[in-house]
């Protein structure tokens, strides 16, 4: 045994006894710390430490490592080639967003919208693919805008808090101009309706321009949760990749004579020019997100027995929010001020054209 301040080594039988039961010990220890919750077992190419997470859907399945994904009901982290496809092409495909229970849970209150057992008012509850007063028993594409205005405790569920987390990865800015949820929408592509088409366009057709909101910037992330499976036969999302790098609107027409009889406008694609469509399929309770300016669309749904319902949540900047509303921009389709109205130079708007007419 070593006296105490001795730096002699310990010799004897009793001794090498010793260091074993203490090496025994702190290799025990190790073990146990490697398999902590609190630590992380590498740090991730984003810059945050990879967690020990337990896997979802039971609390008596062993813990496993995962340094992306949904962490907690809170937070999903993206991967670094996630937010690299959402950039460079304008959509990208998030898989195993929620669990069964929890999708279930929110398409209960989807189908109460969609029943009309939740009232929409005015034209906010529309046929997105007709002219507006088209009968009920003949739409294809039923569209409730805003649920969460016209049904308040929907405000603040899991699928938003989600999503609130990845656009913040999405764009990293000050507090003035993160991400916060611009507006949300129902959309359910009817069982057997080919006619179940969203024309190709960007979403800036639909929103108004950074000049006609004070020179705001327009970065905006769209996710759409797969409430059913989505696949080409039912009219699955479909975009061409990297059309939006340029940040440039295509010229857009009203697929009626004008807004007062139907919402939608068409772009045009052209695959000989060098347009190349993709298709985006998503299984229930994954998500595609979508930026302001990809060219996108979907086609009809072909499927006897199944139905497509989407339930969209779109994030945009604090100030280009505050700017939307500041000129009565909502989102809503019983706004005064639409895609038809925007003072930003758009050859699809009406007013530009009789101030270019005027002047």
């Amino acid at each position: 045994m070593m006296n105490p301040g001795s730096c002699r080594p310990i010799r004897g039988t009793l001794g090498l006894r010793m260091l074993s039961i203490l090496s025994a010990v702190l290799l025990s220890t190790v073990r146990e710390c490697q398999g902590s919750p609190f630590l992380s077992s590498s740090t991730s190419s984003i810059g945050n430490p990879a967690f020990w997470v337990p896997t979802r859907g039971g609390s008596n399945q062993q813990q496993q490592p995962e340094e992306y994904g949904r962490l907690s009901d809170d937070f999903f982290r993206l991967t670094p080639e996630q937010i690299e496809s959402f950039h460079r092409d304008g959509c990208v495909t998030i898989d195993n967003v929620l669990t069964e229970e929890e999708v279930q849970e929110l398409q209960v209150v989807f189908d109460r919208f969609t029943s009309g057992d939740i009232p929409v008012p005015g034209k906010d509850f529309c046929d997105m693919s007709k002219p507006f007063g088209t009968p009920y028993s003949e739409w294809s594409i039923v569209n409730c805008m805003l649920p969460t205005t016209y049904y308040p405790p929907l405000k603040g569920n899991i699928y938003e808090r989600l999503t609130n987390s990845m656009a913040q990865q999405l764009f990293s800015n000050d507090d003035s101009t993160s991400m916060v949820k611009d507006y949300d929408q129902f959309l359910n592509k009817r069982p057997g309706k080919d006619d179940a088409v969203f024309a190709w366009h960007q979403d800036m057709a639909y929103w108004p321009g950074s000049k006609a909101l004070g020179g705001t910037k327009t970065d905006t992330c769209t996710f759409s949760l797969a409430i059913d499976d989505s696949d080409p036969e039912n009219g699955c999302l479909r975009y061409i990749p990297g059309s939006g790098v340029a940040k440039t609107l295509r010229p857009h027409k009203p697929l009626g004579s004008d807004r007062d009889e139907t919402h939608a406008l068409c772009a045009q694609v052209d695959e000989t020019a060098g347009d190349t469509i993709q298709l985006a399929p998503a299984k229930r309770g994954s998500v595609t997100i979508h930026n302001e300016w990809v060219v996108h669309g979907s086609g009809g749904n072909t499927c006897a027995d199944r139905q497509r319902r989407t339930y969209v949540v779109a994030y945009r900047t604090r100030d280009t929010v505050a700017a939307e509303r500041a000129i009565g921009f909502s989102h809503s389709h019983n706004d005064d001020v639409n895609w038809d109205t925007f003072l930003d130079g758009e050859s699809h708007r009406v007013a530009g054209k009789q101030q270019d007419d005027e002047e």
